[in-house]
């Protein structure tokens, strides 16, 4: 029995999901790793300015400025759990890429599969991905950027392979 629309459209919209969201959680990953190595090196650097103010005699406002931005930059570091949430976002984008490969598999075989078997795949598809998701809007941020970005992305991505199909 071919796959009815409905099973059809749930199956492209369950590719087109899980390709934004493991593209989203590695430019999450990415981002908080970089923003997290950031802060830290502008602790460090500006600790460093601190000392060196003082062994070279300079104003004593250098010495403050650079104590205030490095205490800053430690504190935000510290309270933004930075490096943390990178490794979290990397972990969901891990358990996410071979469910996006899974949806990918099933996208392509769509029309050699039965109604009933489709609708089984997707369903068990879609409750790993979202058991994977399930505590991350708690967890990890949502930023809208990246989140465009990955839309775009994946749709541009997909629309381009099956386009030239």
């Amino acid at each position: 029995m071919q796959p009815t629309d409905d099973s059809v459209r749930m199956i492209w919209e369950g590719v087109l999901g899980a390709d934004r969201m493991c593209r989203y959680y590695g430019y999450l990953a990415d981002r908080l790793s970089r923003l997290g190595g950031l802060l830290a090196i502008g602790t460090v650097s500006f600790s460093a300015g601190a000392v060196l103010t003082v062994l070279n005699q300079l104003p004593d406002w250098v010495s403050l400025v650079s104590i205030a931005a490095a205490a800053v930059a430690g504190v935000v570091m510290a309270v933004g759990r930075y490096p943390q949430k990178a490794a979290r976002s990397g972990e969901v984008y891990r358990a996410l890429g071979p469910l996006a490969t899974e949806w990918e598999e099933l996208w392509s075989s769509v029309y050699e599969r039965d109604e009933t078997e489709l609708r089984t795949a997707c369903g068990r598809l879609s409750r790993q991905q979202r058991a994977v998701l399930e505590r991350v809007p708690g967890e990890l941020p949502v930023w809208k950027g990246l989140a465009r970005r990955s839309e775009r992305e994946a749709d541009e991505y997909w629309t381009s392979r099956y386009a030239s199909a």
